[in-house]
C-alpha cells in the first residue's frame, strides 16, 4: 500500500499541466492519430492550462484578500473554517485508503465505455479525487472500507451519466464541442438547476421577457454591457463592499475584468488543442464496424471552465456578500458552523449549472443558484465532521475545532448516497428522514428535467 500512496503522490504532483497532455497524446495514438498532430494537440492542452492556472492565481489571490478584508470589517465569526479545496484534497489523497481510487476509477470507466453504457472517457484523473473523497467520507463516518469503495464507484457511475446527459448543454453553452463534465462538484448540481428552472423561473413570464444575458447586456449597453466592463464593475463593487482602500478596489475591478476576458481566450486555446483529439477519436469509431455510430466524449476539469464563462463568474461574485448572511443566518438555527473563506473565491462553479440553466440569463441564475447555494452551505457544515476526523487521523493540524470546504459541501450526490445509509445505522431517525427526502429529490428532479440539456442546447 506504501508503494501505491508514493505512486499516486508522485502521480499527482505532476499538475493538470503536464498530466492532461501525456493522457492525451497517449489516448491520441491508441486511436490510430499522426504522432506529430497528437504531439502539438498534446502541447496546446498543457499550455493552455499552463495560461489557466496563471491567470487563477493571480486573481484568486487578489479575490481572496478582498474576502478575508470582508469577513474583518463586519466581524463575521464562526467556529469552523473553510479550509478550500486544495488542502480538502490533500487531506484526501493522505488517508491510504484512496490510493486504489485510481486504478479503480479507470478500470471503471473502461468497464462502462467499451459496452456503451458511457459516452465519456474521464481524462481528468486529476480530478478523480472527488471519488477518493466520497470513499473517505463514508469511511470516516462509517469505519467500513468495502462500503466506502462501493459509494465511491457507485458516484463515478453516476457521474458519468450525469456527464453523458449534460454534454450537448455543456458543449454548446461552455463552447466546449466534443468534450463533457464529469466534475462532481459541479456536474453533480445540474439535476437541480435544470429542473428548478423547468419547474419554476421558466414558467415566470418576466423574467423570461428579460434580456440579462451577456449578448443582450451588450447589444443594450454598448461597451459597458461586455463581459470585461461587468467584470470590472462587480470587482469594484466588492471592494468596496469590503471596505479595502481605494487602490484596492480599483485592483479588484481590474483583476475581475482579466478573469472576465483572459480565461475565455485560454479555453479557446485548450479548445484549439482537445478538439482535433476529440474529432480523431470520432473519425475512429466512424470507421469500425464494431463501434459504429458511437459518440465518445473526452471527460475534462469544469474548474477552468466555470471559472471562463462570464454569466457564472458575474452571478458567483456578485453573490458572495449573501453567501455570509446565509451562512450566518444558518448558524442561529444550528444548521452551519462553517465561516465561508478559502474556497469563496471560486463560487462561479457552484454557479454554472444555473447559469447553463438559464441560458445565461443573469437574473434567473442568480435566483436559481442562490438556491442551492443555500443547500451546499449546509453540507458543508455536515461535511466537516468526517472531514476533521479525516484531518486528524493523518495528523494534520488544524487551526480550529471544525474543517470542510465549500467544495466539500458541493458533493451533493455523494451527500445523497451515503447519508441515508449513515443516519439509518447511527440511529438518527431526523437526519435519515432528511436525507431519504433529500435522495428522492434529486433523482426526481433528474428525471423531471430529462429532456433540459437537449432543449435548452437547442435553443442556443
Amino acid at each position: 500500500m506504501i508503494d501505491i500512496m508514493e505512486a499516486v503522490r508522485y502521480f499527482l504532483s505532476l499538475g493538470p499541466a503536464l498530466m492532461m497532455p501525456v493522457i492525451l497524446f497517449i489516448l491520441a495514438l491508441t486511436f490510430r492519430q499522426p504522432v506529430g498532430k497528437s504531439a502539438r494537440a498534446a502541447i496546446l492542452v498543457g499550455i493552455a492550462f499552463v495560461g489557466i492556472f496563471a491567470v487563477l492565481g493571480a486573481v484568486l489571490d487578489v479575490v481572496s484578500k478582498i474576502i478575508n478584508s470582508m469577513v474583518q470589517a463586519y466581524g463575521i465569526k464562526l467556529v469552523g473554517l473553510d479550509i478550500g479545496w486544495p488542502l480538502t484534497s490533500a487531506i484526501t489523497w493522505a488517508v491510504p485508503l484512496s490510493a486504489l481510487i485510481i486504478p479503480m476509477g479507470f478500470i471503471v470507466n473502461i468497464v462502462l465505455l467499451v459496452p456503451g453504457w458511457t459516452s465519456t472517457f474521464d481524462a481528468d484523473i486529476w480530478n478523480y479525487w472527488h471519488w477518493a473523497f466520497t470513499a473517505v467520507m463514508v469511511y470516516m463516518w462509517t469505519n467500513n472500507l468495502a462500503l466506502a469503495y462501493i459509494i465511491a464507484i457507485i458516484t463515478e457511475i453516476l457521474i458519468l451519466k450525469l456527464a453523458d446527459w449534460t454534454a450537448p448543454l455543456a458543449q454548446k453553452f461552455f463552447g466546449i464541442p466534443g468534450c463533457s463534465l464529469p466534475h462532481t462538484e459541479t456536474t453533480n448540481w445540474a439535476p437541480l438547476n435544470l429542473a428548478l428552472e423547468k419547474a419554476i423561473f421558466s414558467r415566470i413570464r418576466k423574467l423570461e421577457e428579460i434580456k440579462a444575458d451577456p449578448e443582450s447586456l451588450r447589444e443594450k449597453f454598448g461597451v459597458f454591457g461586455e463581459p470585461m466592463m461587468i467584470g470590472f464593475v462587480i470587482g469594484v463593487l466588492l471592494g468596496l463592499i469590503a471596505r479595502m482602500p481605494w487602490d484596492w478596489v480599483l485592483k479588484a475591478g481590474i483583476y475581475v475584468a482579466a478573469l472576465m476576458l483572459l480565461m475565455g481566450r485560454l479555453i479557446g486555446i485548450l479548445m484549439e488543442g482537445l478538439v482535433p483529439i476529440a474529432d480523431g477519436i470520432r473519425e475512429f469509431f466512424e470507421r469500425s464496424k464494431r463501434f459504429k455510430g458511437r459518440t465518445i466524449w473526452i471527460g475534462i476539469d469544469a474548474g477552468p471552465i466555470g471559472n471562463a464563462n462570464p454569466p457564472s463568474i458575474a452571478v458567483g461574485y456578485i453573490s458572495i456578500p449573501i453567501l455570509y448572511l446565509i451562512a450566518v443566518g444558518l448558524s442561529y438555527i444550528g444548521a452551519n458552523q462553517i465561516l465561508p473563506l478559502a474556497d469563496v473565491a471560486i463560487i462561479p462553479l457552484f454557479f454554472m449549472w444555473a447559469a447553463a440553466a438559464s441560458r445565461g440569463n443573469l437574473i434567473k441564475a442568480f435566483l436559481n443558484g442562490l438556491i442551492t447555494l443555500t443547500l451546499l452551505v449546509y453540507l458543508t457544515y455536515l461535511f466537516a465532521f468526517p472531514l476533521t476526523i479525516a484531518a486528524k487521523s493523518i495528523k494534520y493540524a488544524i487551526p480550529v475545532a471544525l474543517v470542510s470546504s465549500l467544495d466539500a459541501g458541493s458533493h451533493v450526490l455523494p451527500f445523497v448516497l451515503m447519508y441515508p445509509i449513515i443516519s439509518f445505522v447511527s440511529g438518527s431517525m431526523g437526519d435519515f428522514a432528511f436525507s431519504t427526502i433529500l435522495l428522492i429529490i434529486y433523482f426526481a428532479a433528474w428525471y423531471y428535467a430529462r429532456d433540459m440539456p437537449k432543449k435548452l442546447a437547442e435553443k442556443l
